[in-house]
């Protein structure tokens, strides 16, 4: 089925709070669950705010089957291992907790726990532009989300990102038919995120609130929470960062990200596809890529929405009176470059660390890339690589 018009879609019930956690084995309950499925990663399932998840379920007598075999990069192999567990337990509800890693194996299990095949069968073809048409046509099992990261946004969205081994690439599952039931937001579960990751995530969230609102399948739904996203994370990152045991930063950051993964509906554009590269060729983090690339992209862009560009700087506190529209459109880059600085990313590649040899390759591989379609500017190879090239300090 070809692209025809927007979808946003979210889970049936979004349950926000301190403490909310401990009625996970309520919900499962309520789900009419009898054995659930938890994904977690090796560090989270040691937290001890895990622990209030495991009570709630032994408090309601639900058996449940740990499973922490998740990398930052959840794998195909991750993935079907997980989906083989799950039947032999004969589980019947899948808890996800953790970053977005996490949730994407969760969700991903979910997937093929009911319909055929590896996860590798169940790619999407391209999820910007194919969100009706996808591989898995059975709905998943009922699935409780509960991030401990403020950033992907994960837990309200219906997609997830699996690396595909054989070929060595990330593929898109999902579609309406994956949506978790329950997202469970509870800000204490991400209070032991260490500042770095706390800013990684957080820039993260942001990007994705940045590239929902000029994205070229936006709708007004998506605008409403990405604007209001991009606001709530400027005012708090920075005191998250600086201050992990602040409630009041750690509860707004994770309603931004909330926002931000409902803006998400849209799909990501070319920060996204573009900095991708980075991770893969120089292993460097998420968020870090993001910042690098923020900027050349965002001033590439804003020729194409000039109106919204100066929507996000204005959001971001700049003031823009008195200004030509062009100037003000070119603050929106010039602010997230350095807020991304401000909490301590990297925001620049140098020719020691970065080979700028590898250029072209990230080029074509990111003119491709499923979040390149949504993007407002339709970049040529030439194009990305002037992009990579702005992206050094030293080049």
């Amino acid at each position: 089925m070809s692209f025809k018009g927007s979808l946003f879609m979210g889970p049936e019930r979004v349950i926000f709070g301190c403490g909310v956690v401990s009625d996970t084995g309520a919900y499962v309950e309520q789900l009419g669950g009898n054995k659930a499925f938890l994904v977690a990663g090796k560090t989270t399932s040691g937290l001890a705010e895990f622990k209030a998840i495991e009570n709630s379920l032994k408090e309601k007598n639900i058996d449940y089957y740990l499973y922490t075999e998740s990398d930052v990069n959840p794998t195909d192999n991750q993935i079907d291992n997980g989906c083989r567990i799950y039947k032999e337990e004969k589980c019947d509800v899948i808890i996800g907790v953790g970053g977005g890693s996490n949730l994407d194996t969760a969700k991903s299990i979910g997937i093929i726990a009911t319909n055929p095949g590896s996860i590798r069968d169940n790619f999407a073809p391209n999820y910007v532009t194919n969100l009706y048409d996808t591989p898995n046509k059975n709905a998943i099992p009922p699935m409780i989300m509960i991030p401990t990261t403020a950033g992907t946004g994960s837990e309200v969205g219906a997609w997830a990102v699996v690396t595909n081994t054989d070929e060595n690439y990330k593929g898109f599952c999902g579609g309406w038919m994956c949506l978790p039931k329950i997202a469970l937001l509870d800000p204490e579960m991400t209070v032991s995120m260490p500042s770095k990751l706390t800013a990684a995530t957080g820039y993260d969230a942001l990007i994705h609130a940045l590239e929902a609102y000029y994205h070229r399948y936006k709708m007004p739904q998506t605008d409403m929470f990405a604007l209001s996203a991009i606001k709530r994370i400027f005012k708090y990152l920075g005191r998250a960062v600086a201050n992990g045991s602040d409630m009041e930063a750690r509860e707004q950051m994770l309603l931004g990200a909330m926002e931000a993964g409902y803006a998400m509906n849209t799909g990501c554009a070319l920060i996204h596809s573009s900095s991708l590269q980075l991770t893969s060729k120089f292993g460097l983090s998420h968020g870090e890529t993001l910042a690098i690339m923020a900027g050349p992209v965002m001033r590439y862009n804003t020729m194409a929405c000039v109106d919204r560009m100066i929507d996000v700087a204005e959001a971001m506190g700049e003031n823009t009176r008195g200004l030509g529209k062009l100037d003000a459109a070119y603050l929106a880059a010039d602010i997230m470059q350095k807020f991304a600085a401000s909490v301590g990313l990297l925001t620049s590649l140098n020719k020691v660390d970065h080979d700028p040899g590898m250029i072209p390759a990230m080029a074509k591989i990111a003119r491709v890339n499923d979040n390149t379609y949504g993007n407002p500017r339709t970049p040529t190879q030439e194009d990305l690589e002037e992009l990579y090239r702005q992206a050094y300090y030293d080049l």
